[in-house]
């Protein structure tokens, strides 16, 4: 199956299904979507959507992005209003007393989302819906606007948290950078010149290697492991961490 969804209307629409894990399993297709901007879904990309089994759909974006660009409706599935921004102010704190050496401005601010309590929040949400995604033949998509930064840090997650190894994970938060290819799109689809120009600039940054490193060194320095912030960040304890798994994997 591919990798890359090229779907009409949609920004960055990737399948994160067939990804191998750590214990010999694999992720299972037609299960998780991750994807940039969905606001202009054509009518032949949502009879693909619905034969794929899509059901929820978590939208990270800002309440501003989100009147700006509103997610093309359905009614085979259900759409989920989940900013990750405004963030609350204590991720920057702490992610401020990280050594940042040789840090990416990405990293910086990854290390500031995975930290804030309302970050934090955001992808609590996430998996609590990713629960409720049990059932056959049904799959969940989440994004934001570029489906790199908001979406890739839950993409991180998603896939650390379901046991696949570093260095894939790192490549599939690289392959956004293709969608670059396409800039006029990503510039049309992404800047709103009356929104937070933060947020604009974040989407018009390329991803970067440190980027995703600085995550996992933000989640290590104060949880000390990534279980350990599944369980006290995200409220993902042992018992849903192995139900996820049997959801996700096979």
């Amino acid at each position: 199956m591919k990798r890359i969804l090229n779907l009409e209307g949609a920004i960055n629409l990737r399948e994160l299904g067939g990804y191998p894990t750590k214990d010999g399993t694999t992720i299972k297709y037609n299960k998780l979507l991750r994807s940039g901007d969905i606001s202009n879904l054509t009518g032949k990309s949502l009879r693909y959507l619905k034969n794929y089994g899509l059901r929820y759909v978590v939208d990270f974006r800002s309440n501003s992005e989100q009147r700006t660009w509103a997610d093309t409706t359905s009614d085979f599935y259900k759409i989920y209003s989940d900013p990750v921004y405004p963030l609350k102010g204590n991720g920057d704190k702490l992610a401020m007393m990280i050594n940042h050496d040789n840090y990416s401005y990405l990293g910086m601010i990854y290390q500031s989302v995975v930290l804030d309590k309302h970050g934090q929040q955001a992808y609590k949400i996430l998996f609590d819906l990713m629960l409720h995604n049990d059932q056959p033949k049904q799959s969940l998509l989440f994004h934001c606007a570029a489906g790199k930064d908001r979406t890739g840090i839950g993409a991180l997650l998603v896939l650390k948290a379901l046991d696949v190894d570093e260095e894939t994970i790192t490549k599939d938060y690289l392959l956004t950078n293709l969608m670059y290819d396409d800039i006029d799109t990503i510039e049309n689809t992404l800047n709103d010149e009356n929104g937070n120009q933060d947020i604009n600039k974040m989407n018009m940054t390329k991803a970067d290697l440190a980027s995703i490193t600085s995550v996992f060194r933000a989640i290590e320095h104060y949880y000390g492991t990534f279980d350990n912030y599944l369980d006290k960040a995200l409220g993902v304890d042992a018992a849903k961490l192995k139900q996820l798994k049997s959801i996700y994997t096979e």
